[in-house]
């Protein structure tokens, strides 16, 4: 695929020029102190959590599946939170029992554990790795209750001082950014080996209190994306992305949170629902910018998730970067940028011809993962 869009998209180079310039003369918000390798990509996650709860009070799905994944939890376990969340209120029966499958579109669902069924990509790979990752697991799941307390004040946290579409005072912020610290590190669960996430030393020897927990998310550590939250608030670049919206009033949602499209999802992407259309906006948390692959492939994503939505379930009509560090959101109307990637061509008949090869790669993956889940079980 990448290979396709280096080879079609010929006006990457300059459009990820374009970008870099738009944040290099600006002011970097960077931590304060020395820090590991593994705190930058740590508190991006914990933005984009805060960032999430601006937009949409949903689960926090991969901090859920992470805990899956870590041996902690059994899924059973994630899909009874993820009801209790105000997106998922409304489920019932069986829907209810498999919340963290069901995520909301502009006008209805995506059915995760039809696809999963179906041999689709991304049900499996879950399954799978609760299958061969149990870091810390100890027998009858101990920890189970102590995470239930702790996401039951989480949602109590939140309801209280954490308003759709409104930062709060600096008091709370800080208690809001240390809960986002946490959901950032079982999210790191999701995808990565937890043995390697500095919070969950505290499930290694006993089972730990929500205070344990909660002591695991230094002063230190949640200072970083507490700055960012500021610099969303004093660059105006939260009030730019509230015009996308439509402009609501405190309390309204403003979109979608990792929408899912093509059987694909991701924390750090988000839909800020407009009249005249949506806007997919990433979130992106690094200091330095280059025009090198990395910054064109976040163009080739976020392009590729606009014309993969054959259906325009999300009227996704704009894509933005918002450079968290740097306060800046950049936002390009989606045939502005296919013409400037694809220097003259046809649009439409690019888009056809990526929609096919997306396809074919989708129905050979799911096949194999197909092929893998069967023998797993036999």
């Amino acid at each position: 695929m990448g290979d396709w869009c280096e080879t079609r998209l010929t006006g990457s180079a300059e459009v990820a020029r374009y970008l870099v310039q738009q944040v290099r003369e600006g002011e970097v918000t960077r931590p304060e102190g020395p820090v590991s390798q593994l705190h930058w990509s740590q508190a991006g996650r914990a933005f984009s959590h805060r960032m999430a709860h601006l937009i949409q009070f949903a689960p926090p799905y991969s901090a859920l599946l992470g805990l899956v994944r870590a041996g902690l939890v059994p899924r059973s376990w994630a899909d009874a939170e993820a009801a209790q969340y105000p997106t998922h209120g409304s489920l019932t029966g069986d829907r209810r029992e498999r919340a963290v499958d069901l995520r909301p579109t502009l006008s209805g669902w995506v059915d995760l554990r039809a696809a999963r069924d179906a041999g689709a990509s991304v049900g499996v790979v879950v399954a799978a790795q609760e299958q061969r990752h149990r870091d810390h697991s100890r027998p009858g799941r101990p920890d189970e209750e102590v995470l239930s307390q702790l996401f039951d004040r989480m949602r109590a946290y939140f309801h209280e001082h954490s308003t759709l579409g409104q930062l709060g005072e600096p008091g709370p912020e800080r208690g809001l950014a240390r809960l986002c610290w946490i959901l950032g590190s079982f999210q790191y669960a999701y995808r990565n080996n937890s043995i390697d996430s500095p919070l969950f030393r505290v499930f290694r020897d006993d089972v730990p209190s929500v205070e344990d927990i909660h002591r695991g998310a230094s002063d230190d550590e949640i200072a970083d994306p507490l700055a960012l939250t500021q610099r969303l608030r004093t660059s105006g670049a939260l009030e730019q992305m509230r015009r996308l919206a439509g402009d609501p009033p405190p309390g309204m949602p403003w979109g979608i949170t990792a929408p899912v499209i093509f059987d694909h999802w991701d924390d750090n992407t988000f839909l800020l629902d407009g009249p005249e259309g949506s806007t997919l906006m990433e979130v992106v948390s690094l200091a330095h910018f280059t025009a090198n692959s990395r910054v064109r492939r976040r163009i080739w994503n976020l392009l590729a998730y606009a014309w993969l939505d054959t259906a325009d379930t999300y009227r996704i009509r704009n894509i933005a970067l918002y450079f968290a560090r740097y306060g800046v959101l950049v936002t390009i109307p989606v045939t502005r940028l296919a013409e400037a990637l694809l220097e003259g061509r046809d649009a439409q008949d690019v888009r056809n011809e990526f929609v096919g090869l997306a396809t074919r790669l989708r129905d050979v993956d799911r096949a194999r993962r197909q092929e893998w889940r069967l023998a797993s079980e036999q």
